[in-house]
């Protein structure tokens, strides 16, 4: 009980934090305080730098091509009877998309320019809040609740599914930065909106792994 209530009020915490970033960032397109933070990101670093972010954004894959790529996951998940954790795969996703679509279109905040900072590659829509980071916040920490929930699962596949999500989900908000793909205030309402969409989530997919929703019927072995 004490998780789940825990799980409730940072998701309240990280959504009311949200909610005035956003009023705010629908009224600053570009505000002073995000160019300079991404200069200071963008100043002297070394090309190789530059070389290994790409990679990673590479790896972390775009908002769309994750939202595809849980269907997979949730299949696989299917036919391992994890039947609710499969549902859940495709349901934090893209609950999570739709409701970030709208905010999107409602704040409507432009993507940095060319002119005002470095930008290695144009994205097209909206910035606010980051689709890269709230998307990628909701699959990965998706990937590390079952790395830690699955305990019957091999201790390689356990350590993979716990380190690998950590990396992607710290490291994915400074490299859209870097790349001068979205401002850091952008950055920060991907954070607190994936983060507070994936922990009521979260809180939701206990409450259902309590209720036994989903759970594989178990055959009983007729006796001889």
């Amino acid at each position: 009980m004490k998780r789940n209530h825990f799980l409730l009020m940072a998701s309240v915490f990280q959504l009311a934090l949200f909610v005035p970033l956003a009023l705010w960032a629908r009224k600053h397109p570009h505000p002073p305080t995000d160019v300079a933070i991404t200069h200071l990101v963008q100043k002297n670093q070394p090309s190789f730098l530059r070389r290994v972010v790409l990679v990673f954004n590479t790896l972390t894959s775009s908002a769309v091509f994750l939202n595809v790529l849980v269907i997979p996951i949730a299949v696989l998940l299917w036919k391992m009877q994890l039947r609710l954790e499969a549902v859940m795969t495709i349901a934090m996703s893209w609950t999570n998309a739709l409701a970030r679509m709208g905010i999107k279109s409602v704040i409507d905040r432009p993507r940095p320019k060319p002119l005002l900072v470095h930008v290695t590659k144009p994205s097209i829509g909206k910035s606010f809040p980051s689709g890269h980071v709230a998307s990628s916040l909701n699959f990965w920490g998706w990937l590390f609740t079952l790395g830690v929930l699955q305990k019957q699962w091999n201790r390689t596949g356990r350590r993979a599914l716990l380190s690998m999500p950590l990396l992607c989900m710290v490291f994915v908000g400074p490299a859209r930065i870097y790349l001068g793909n979205h401002w850091a205030t952008d950055v920060l309402g991907g954070y607190l909106f994936g983060g507070g969409w994936f922990c009521l989530s979260l809180r939701v997919y206990l409450w259902l792994r309590e209720q036994e929703v989903l759970r594989p019927v178990q055959r009983s072995s007729k006796s001889s």
